[in-house]
C-alpha cells in the first residue's frame, strides 16, 4: 500500500501548490473575480501556464504544508478517474501520515519510513541467559550452552517468507516486523524463555546476483509532474479523422474567413459555401486534399489552407501485468507506450518484450520495449484507435548477467538464445573481463546448481544457448604482469615500466634523480616470478655501487614480472620483506628447507631476509644496512643449523673473519645457507653518549657529558664548583631509574589501599566516609609526580666524606637552589604560609604562626622534611630544640598530617600521607628550577 500511495504523495503537494497560488494568480488576470475559488483542474492548467522556475519557488514555499482547507479538494482529485482509485479514508489517512514527509524532485529528499524486516533481511541477535536460582548447577550450564549455540549461529537471514530459523527453535515469522518490535516478538516465544534477546537490523546492501534489477522497468519509475500531452504533438500526415476532431479551414485570396469544424457523428464537416463533406475513416492528407480540391472548385480565386485543431479523445483498455490496469481516455495521437505510461507502467512480473496490442480480437501488433530501449527503435510503438486493448502477458524466459559487463541486470528473452546475444543485450563485456572465464550457474531441476566455464573466445563458448534462470558471471581479468616490470618505494614515478629481453636494472633506474631522498640504495630489492603466481624468487642488487661503478658491482638482468623495490631508511625493509617471507614458507615444499637468513647484533637493520640464489656473507651484510659504529670489525659470529639423517638438528658456530672480508677475500667471505645467523659483535666497552644536568647555584651549569665511573665530586669540580648564594643543605639530586621505581610503587600502593576498600565495604556496611576518604586518598596518589629524588648530603661530601661520593648514571640531575631564609608550614593548619626562619623558635611557634593545628590534625604524627629532602619523625615539641638554640633550619618544611584514624583505623593510610606530602615537597622544589 505505501508504494501504491508513493504516487499519491507527489499529487498531494503538487496540489497544495496549485490551491496556495491560485488566488493570486487569479487576482492578476481577472481583479473582479479574485474571490471566486477556481475549479482544481483549471488551477493545474493555470500552475503549468508558470514558468518552471516560479513552479519550483511556489512549491519551494509549501515544503511540508497542507491546510486542512486544502485537504477535502486534494481528496476528491485523487478520486476522480486516473487518480488512484483510493477512497476518502485512504486518501485522508495518507494526507495525514505522508503531509510534509516527501516532496518530488529536488526540493527534499524521501523521509525514510521506519525499517521494516523482510525476506533476505540480516539480523543480529544477542543471547543473555536468565539467571534463575531455582536451578541446579547443571541446568544453569546446560542453559549457557544454549545460549552459546545460539549465540555462534550469528548472523541470520531472514528466509524467503520472511521466517527466521534458530538453531533447535521452530521457525518465527519476523517479516513486516522493526527491530524493537522484533525483539518483543522472540522474548514471547515459549522456546526462548530461557534466554534475553535483543534484535539489531543490519540494513546490508546487495551483492552480486542479489543485487540485479529487471532491466526495463525504471522506464516506469514516477517523475515529477505528469508526462508531456501528447495533444500538442504535430499530426502526422496519416491521421485517421474521426468524430470529435476539429478542422480548421483558413480561407484566403479573394475572400477571407476561417471555420473551425467539428467532425460530427455521421463522420461530416459542415462547411458554410460548400456543404457537408464526409471525412470520416480519411487520412489528415486525404481531407486536406478533398477541401482544397473542393474550395478550387467551388470558390474561384480562394485558397484554402486546412490545419487540425482539438483532436478527439478515445477510450482505450490497458490490461495485464501493469500497475493499474483498466480502462483509460487518452488523444488519439497516443500511442501504446503512452497508454502504458498512463497505467503506471508494466509490473516486474510483466513481460516488456511481448506488449499486444488487440483490436476487434485480433492481435494487431506487438511492441518489443527492449527496441526502444536499447536501440531508439520507435517503429514498433503503434497508434491507438477507439477500443482498442494493450495487454501485458506475463515474463518470459529470463537470465541474469554480472561483473564485468557494461550494464549488469536480468533479462528477459525473446529471440536471444546464444551467450554471446545475451552478452550483447548487457551492453558488452568491459576491457577488463576476462573473456576467457565466463561462470555459467544453471538450476538442474531437483539436483542443484550446475557450473560450467565458458570461453567466450571460442565459438562453442559463444554459442552455447541458454534457458530460463541462468546467470552469467563475467570474472575480471587476471590481475598479474605480463610483459612488464613494476617499479615501487621510494622513486619518484612509481608504476609499470616496459620490459625487453635482456633489461637490465640500470635501465630503468639510471640515474639518481629517478629515486626519492633518504632512498636506501645498497638493497634494491627484486621479486621475481618463476611461474605467474606460483613460484616465487628474490634476487637484490647495491644499486649505488652500479652508479658508481664499483669494481665487483653485478648489474641484475630484469625479466618479465619483475618488481622492483626501492626502500627508505626511515620507514625500514620488514614492512616488504615479511610478506615476502610468508610467500616464502606458503610455497616451500614439505620437510624442504626454508630459504631464509638473519642477520642479528651491531648491524642498521637487523632481521630475517630473503636466502638469494649464491648468497654470501657480504650480501648479508647489504641487506642488514650495513655495520654501525658500535660493530666489531676484527670478528662476528656464524651459527648454523643442520638437520642430521633427518634424527636430530644439530648446530655449528663458525667465525667469520670480518677484517678479510672487508678487503675482498673470497675464502672469508662464507656462502649460507638457509637458517644461517649472522651475529656482528659489540666493541667491548662501547656505550652510547651519557650525559648529567647540573643547574642551580654552580659557576658553570649545564649539561655535561661523563665517562664510565665518573663521581659526583668530579662533576662539581667541572662545573667550576658552588657560588657564594648555594644552599648546600637544599640540594635535589634526582635520578631517572628512581623515579621509574617511584611511580611503580605508588602504582603498587594505590591499588593495596583500592583492596582495602573492597574489604572494608564487604565487612562494614557503615563504612561511607572511610570509603570516600579512600577514594580522595586513591586519586591522589594517582596524580602525585615521581621525582625520583635520592637524598645526598652534599655538605659532607664537600667536606671531605668520600663514602657519600656517588657515582653518576645518565639522566641524573642535581639542582643546587639559592640559599632559603624560611620555614614552611603545610597540613592541617589554619593558614599554610611560609614564615621568615628566627633563631630560638620552636616547631609549636611555627604551627602558632599558621594558626594552630585544625581538629583533622594528626598531632602526634607531625614531621619535618629538611631541605635535603631527610625526613624528621616527631618525638615531642622539646626534641626540635638543641642545646645551642632552636632545632629548626632554614628550609625546613613543618607538615601536619590528616588524622585518618578517625574514619578507618588504618595504619597503611597514615604511612600513605607522610610519602604523599614528601613526594609533593621534592615535586615542588624540582619544579622550581
Amino acid at each position: 500500500m505505501r508504494r501504491q500511495w508513493r504516487g499519491v504523495r507527489l499529487y498531494l503537494h503538487y496540489a497544495a501548490a496549485i490551491l496556495a497560488v491560485a488566488a493570486p494568480l487569479t487576482a492578476t488576470f481577472e481583479p473582479a473575480r479574485a474571490q471566486v475559488p477556481i475549479p482544481l483542474q483549471e488551477q493545474v492548467q493555470l500552475f503549468n501556464s508558470l514558468p518552471p522556475a516560479q513552479q519550483q519557488a511556489l512549491i519551494r514555499e509549501l515544503q511540508g504544508q497542507l491546510p486542512p482547507a486544502q485537504r477535502q479538494a486534494i481528496v476528491q482529485m485523487l478520486q476522480q478517474p486516473g487518480g488512484g482509485g483510493a477512497s476518502q479514508a485512504e486518501a485522508t489517512d495518507v494526507i495525514a501520515a505522508d503531509a510534509g514527509a516527501w516532496l518530488p524532485g529536488t526540493l527534499a529528499e524521501p523521509v525514510p519510513a521506519e525499517s521494516r524486516l523482510g525476506a533476505g533481511d540480516t539480523l543480529v541477535i544477542e543471547f543473555q541467559a536468565r539467571a534463575d536460582a531455582e536451578l541446579t548447577p547443571e541446568g544453569q550450564r546446560l542453559r549457557e550452552e544454549f545460549r552459546d549455540r545460539l549465540a555462534a549461529a550469528n548472523p541470520f537471514t531472514l528466509d524467503s517468507s520472511g521466517f527466521l530459523y534458530l538453531p533447535g527453535v521452530p521457525a518465527i515469522a519476523l517479516a513486516g516486523l522493526n527491530a524493537e518490535q522484533a525483539t518483543t516478538r522472540l522474548r514471547a516465544e515459549p522456546a526462548l524463555a530461557a534466554v534475553d534477546v535483543t534484535v539489531t537490523f543490519l540494513p546490508l546492501e546487495p551483492v552480486g546476483t542479489e543485487a540485479l534489477q529487471p532491466f526495463g522497468y525504471d522506464l516506469f519509475a514516477p517523475a515529477f509532474g505528469r508526462f508531456a500531452s501528447v495533444r500538442d504533438s504535430p499530426v502526422p500526415v496519416d491521421y485517421v479523422i474521426g468524430p470529435g476532431d476539429t478542422v480548421n479551414i483558413q480561407l484566403f485570396g479573394n475572400q477571407n474567413a476561417e471555420y473551425f469544424l467539428a467532425v460530427s457523428r455521421e463522420g461530416t464537416i459542415n462547411f458554410p459555401q460548400i456543404g457537408p463533406l464526409n471525412v470520416s475513416g480519411l487520412s489528415f492528407d486525404n481531407v486536406r486534399s478533398l477541401i482544397n480540391e473542393r474550395v478550387s472548385e467551388q470558390m474561384i480565386g480562394v485558397r484554402a489552407s486546412v490545419t487540425l485543431g482539438e483532436l478527439r479523445s478515445i477510450r482505450v483498455f490497458v490490461l495485464g501485468d501493469v500497475v493499474r490496469p483498466g480502462s483509460y481516455t487518452i488523444s488519439s495521437l497516443a500511442t501504446m507506450t503512452n497508454a502504458l505510461l498512463e497505467s503506471g507502467g508494466v509490473r516486474p512480473i510483466g513481460s516488456l518484450r511481448n506488449l499486444q496490442l488487440r483490436r476487434n480480437g485480433t492481435t494487431v501488433a506487438t511492441l518489443d520495449l527492449y527496441d526502444l530501449l536499447l536501440r531508439g527503435d520507435t517503429s514498433g510503438d503503434a497508434r491507438l484507435q477507439p477500443g482498442d486493448a494493450i495487454f501485458v502477458p506475463p515474463v518470459g524466459p529470463t537470465v541474469a548477467i554480472h561483473g564485468e559487463v557494461r550494464r549488469p541486470a536480468l533479462y528477459e528473452l525473446s529471440g536471444e538464445r546464444s551467450v554471446a546475444e545475451v552478452v550483447a543485450l548487457a551492453g558488452g563485456l568491459r576491457p577488463t573481463a576476462n573473456r576467457a572465464a565466463l561462470k555459467l550457474e544453471r538450476i538442474v531441476p531437483g539436483r542443484g546448481v550446475a557450473v560450467q566455464d565458458l570461453d567466450l573466445r571460442a565459438a562453442v563458448g559463444a554459442n552455447l544457448p541458454l534457458q530460463d534462470g541462468d546467470v552469467l558471471r563475467a570474472q575480471p581479468n587476471l590481475d598479474r604482469i605480463e610483459t612488464g616490470v613494476r617499479l615501487v618505494g621510494n622513486v619518484f614515478q612509481p608504476g609499470l615500466y616496459e620490459w625487453r629481453p635482456g633489461m637490465r636494472l640500470t635501465e630503468l633506474l639510471p640515474s639518481p634523480e629517478l629515486v626519492r631522498p633518504m632512498s636506501d640504495l645498497s638493497y634494491v630489492l627484486i621479486r621475481r616470478e618463476r611461474s605467474p603466481n606460483v613460484n616465487t624468487e628474490i634476487v637484490s642488487a647495491d644499486l649505488e655501487a652500479l652508479w658508481q661503478q664499483r669494481p665487483g658491482a653485478v648489474d641484475v638482468t630484469l625479466e618479465a614480472r619483475d618488481t622492483v623495490h626501492v626502500f627508505n631508511v626511515e620507514t625500514g625493509r620488514q614492512q616488504f620483506v615479511e610478506p615476502i617471507i610468508r610467500e616464502l614458507r606458503a610455497q616451500a615444499a614439505p620437510n624442504a628447507a626454508l630459504p631464509v637468513v638473519r642477520v642479528g647484533g651491531e648491524v642498521r637493520a637487523a632481521g630475517e631476509y630473503p636466502l638469494e640464489r649464491g648468497m654470501r656473507v657480504s650480501d648479508l651484510l647489504r641487506a642488514g644496512g650495513g655495520i654501525n659504529d658500535a660493530a666489531y670489525v676484527v670478528e662476528a659470529e656464524l651459527t648454523r643449523y643442520r638437520v642430521v639423517n633427518g634424527e636430530y638438528r644439530e648446530i655449528a658456530l663458525l667465525n667469520v673473519d670480518m677484517a678479510a672480508i672487508q678487503t675482498g677475500s673470497a675464502m672469508a667471505n662464507v656462502s649460507l645457507l638457509p637458517y644461517d645467523h649472522l651475529n656482528i659483535k659489540q666493541v667491548s666497552r662501547w656505550r652510547d653518549q651519557e650525559s648529567v644536568a647540573i643547574l642551580g647555584e654552580v659557576n658553570f651549569p649545564g649539561t655535561y657529558p661523563i665517562r664510565q665511573g665518573e663521581r659526583l665530586s668530579s662533576l662539581l669540580d667541572r662545573a667550576g664548583g658552588l657560588t657564594e648564594q648555594a644552599f648546600v643543605e637544599g640540594s635535589i639530586f634526582t635520578r631517572t631509574l628512581l623515579q621509574a621505581r617511584e611511580r611503580e610503587l605508588l602504582e603498587t600502593l594505590a591499588r593495596r589501599i583500592e583492596s582495602d576498600l573492597a574489604a572494608m565495604s564487604l565487612s562494614d556496611p557503615n563504612a561511607g566516609n572511610a570509603v570516600a576518604t579512600g577514594q580522595e586518598l586513591i586519586t591522589q596518589i594517582r596524580s602525585t609526580q615521581a621525582t625520583g629524588r635520592l637524598v645526598i648530603r652534599l655538605g659532607d661530601l664537600l667536606a671531605g666524606d668520600a663514602a657519600l661520593d656517588i657515582e653518576m648514571q645518565h639522566g641524573d640531575r642535581l639542582m643546587v637552589p639559592v640559599r632559603s631564609q624560611s620555614v614552611t608550614v603545610i597540613g592541617e593548619v589554619y593558614y599554610p604560609a611560609s614564615h621568615l626562619h628566627e633563631l630560638g623558635l620552636s616547631r609549636d611557634d611555627y604551627l602558632q604562626k599558621s594558626g594552630g593545628t585544625t581538629a583533622r590534625a594528626e598531632e602526634k604524627r607531625i614531621f619535618v622534611v629538611r631541605p635535603s629532602g631527610e625526613v624528621v619523625a616527631d618525638t615531642g615539641s622539646r626534641w626540635f630544640r638543641g642545646a645551642g638554640g632552636s632545632a629548626m633550619m632554614p628550609g625546613d618544611t613543618i607538615v601536619v598530617p590528616q588524622d585518618v584514624d578517625r574514619v578507618a583505623p588504618m595504619l597503611r593510610w597514615t604511612s600513605v600521607t607522610q610519602v604523599l606530602y614528601q613526594l609533593a615537597l621534592a615535586a615542588a622544589a624540582v619544579n622550581s628550577f
